[in-house]
């Protein structure tokens, strides 16, 4: 077993970006691994990265989907050291999330962190503020199998269990600014918070709170380092 703290936070939308899509932005049900990493930067006042944390787990679920039309200015930079200068603006249509409610699982010493965020939490865009709504003491029990929700799984898992989820190449985590590379690039499986899937054998991968009985997958350290390329931007 595992002891952490359940943090969850709200707010009134949120936006993950699909990756590849310009014209149109769609977005993801739930988070990339890396997004969490932001909001853990956040939290933390510094650059946290996947050596940084022993393990993480989360869901997200959320009310509806909608749109809306957003005015994108470009900007951009001759080198690492330039000045950013405006380029363009252009008109896109936008897809966000209502009412998202993102519950995060982390070694009980990130409490206090969120408790006392040294910077704006938000999901997804500077526009999607989130409040801590609750912050928790929980155990987390290993669980072979059970029904999940609002989660990542990784691709292994996916096709092993057969599971009906949408595939995507997202990244773990990212350099710090101005360069902001990729470390990692893995393929997961998206289970958007709408539906419900059932893993039989998912081996040492599921969790489950005993306060709510919610099943999500951990990711440990050793595995997120293992899907980062050695050196922090190369890509492999």
């Amino acid at each position: 077993m595992l002891e952490a703290v359940r943090i969850t936070l709200a707010a009134y939308t949120a936006s993950f970006r699909v990756p590849s899509f310009l014209s149109y932005q769609l977005t993801l049900s739930v988070p990339p691994i890396s997004t969490i990493f932001g909001l853990l930067s956040a939290a933390a006042g510094r650059w946290v990265l996947p050596d940084d944390v022993p393990w993480l787990a989360y869901r997200c679920t959320y009310q509806a989907r909608a749109r809306d039309l957003e005015a994108i200015v470009t900007v951009q930079r001759d080198n690492a050291d330039a000045s950013a200068r405006f380029t363009g603006r252009n008109v896109i249509q936008r897809e966000f999330l209502i009412e998202p409610r993102l519950t995060l699982y982390l070694p009980p010493d990130w409490a206090e962190l969120f408790r006392r965020p040294r910077h704006t939490l938000v999901l997804g865009r500077t526009q999607d503020v989130a409040t801590v709504e609750s912050l928790s003491s929980i155990t987390l029990w290993p669980v072979d199998s059970g029904t999940l929700s609002g989660v990542l799984l990784p691709f292994d898992l996916v096709a092993r269990e057969s599971v009906g989820a949408v595939l995507h190449n997202l990244p773990i985590a990212f350099t710090p600014d101005p360069d902001r590379a990729p470390i990692g690039m893995q393929i997961f499986g998206v289970v958007d918070g709408h539906r419900v899937v059932a893993l039989r054998d998912a081996g040492a991968w599921l969790y489950r709170d005993h306060q709510t009985e919610i099943v999500v997958p951990l990711f440990r350290r050793e595995w997120m380092r293992d899907a980062s390329p050695r050196a922090a931007g190369e890509i492999e």
